[in-house]
């Protein structure tokens, strides 16, 4: 599909479905608009700073399985990504990040302040498109996804500070639980608002759960392994983030397991380590098996997937469902 956002690369989505996600572009521009006066600049910027859209469009797609009315199906889609570029806003706080897709991040621009204020605007204006719905389902599977949020971050800080003395199995139980709260949590409530939107049945929208989840995990791992191998990351990253920032990922706790774990180790302890640490922890990651190994599960996600979608009843929208799977274990190759 041809987007100036840049879709994930997949078979042409139904033009009923790409009208919604371009819908969605202009209404995020007025979530940024009406933001109040200090916050105008920092969350259109955020919200208007480019990405995938792949949460929307999970959404749209699931909806569009069924029959869903336009109106709420545009606000809905809205919110989802309202919701997701706050967290990113946040994550990036927490990180102390200084760039996202090569540009420099709302607390790097803006300050804490600024940075806090706009993300918690962006969470309150989430509801506030839900309200206007007025569809409980869809005001639980969003709470439920916030709430996964805020506790994936944690895990993901407890995870990170085991991972740098300890190289036990418990660190991959630490890492799925961060990812399928704070990553898949997010895919998983897109597909379930859509599916419920749609007029779906309890077992489909089960069905599409269990598909969502399963993206999202194999979306994270992907993106894992992108940070190592020196592709640009699904999530906008660049090359050795995780490292810097001292976040132990699946193929980063393989490799501790397997490989050099002190030259690992001395790039994730160090508040800042040079070029030449991260270079050498990245060569004694990609010295072992692990990138091979999180690829191997992720696509034992996507297999899981894809027998969620077996439940579903067949068309172009649950073909474009498949093909963004494939797609996203396919960029990890």
């Amino acid at each position: 599909m041809e987007s100036g956002q840049g879709v994930l690369d997949a078979p042409e989505v139904p033009e009923a479905a790409f009208e919604v996600v371009e819908q969605v572009e202009d209404l995020l521009a007025e979530v940024g608009e009406r933001a109040p006066a200090p916050l105008v600049a920092p969350a259109t910027e955020a919200l208007t700073s480019g990405g995938k859209r792949l949460r929307p469009l999970l959404l749209i797609l699931s909806a569009r399985i069924g029959e869903a009315k336009d109106e709420a199906l545009l606000k809905a889609s809205t919110a989802i990504e309202v919701l997701h570029t706050a967290t990113l806003i946040h994550d990036d706080l927490v990180d102390r990040a200084e760039t996202r897709r090569g540009e420099p991040t709302t607390v790097a621009r803006y300050g804490r302040e600024i940075a806090v204020a706009t993300g918690d605007y962006l969470f309150a204006e989430t509801f506030t498109e839900l309200a206007e719905i007025g569809d409980p389902r869809l005001i639980r599977a969003f709470s439920e996804a916030s709430q996964g949020l805020a506790a994936g971050e944690l895990e993901q800080y407890r995870a990170s500070a085991a991972g740098t003395s300890d190289a036990n199995g418990a660190n991959v139980e630490m890492y799925m639980d961060h990812i399928r709260m704070k990553t898949a949590g997010l895919f998983k409530a897109a597909c379930v608002a859509g599916g419920s939107l749609g007029g779906l049945s309890l077992r489909q929208i089960d069905a599409l759960a269990t598909f969502g989840q399963a993206l999202g995990i194999a979306f994270q791992m992907s993106d894992d392994i992108m940070d190592l191998v020196g592709k640009p990351g699904l999530m906008g990253k660049g090359i050795g983030t995780d490292l810097v920032e001292g976040t132990v990922t699946l193929p980063i706790i393989f490799a501790l397991r397997e490989g050099d774990a002190g030259t690992i180790r001395r790039a994730l302890v160090a508040p800042d380590p040079t070029p030449e640490v991260l270079e050498a922890a990245i060569e004694a990651v990609l010295a072992t098996d692990a990138v091979a190994k999180t690829e191997a599960w992720a696509r034992g996600e996507i297999k899981s997937a894809f027998e969620g979608l077996g439940l579903l009843p067949g068309g172009p929208e649950r073909e474009i469902l498949e093909a963004v799977a494939a797609e996203v274990v396919g960029r990890s190759a």
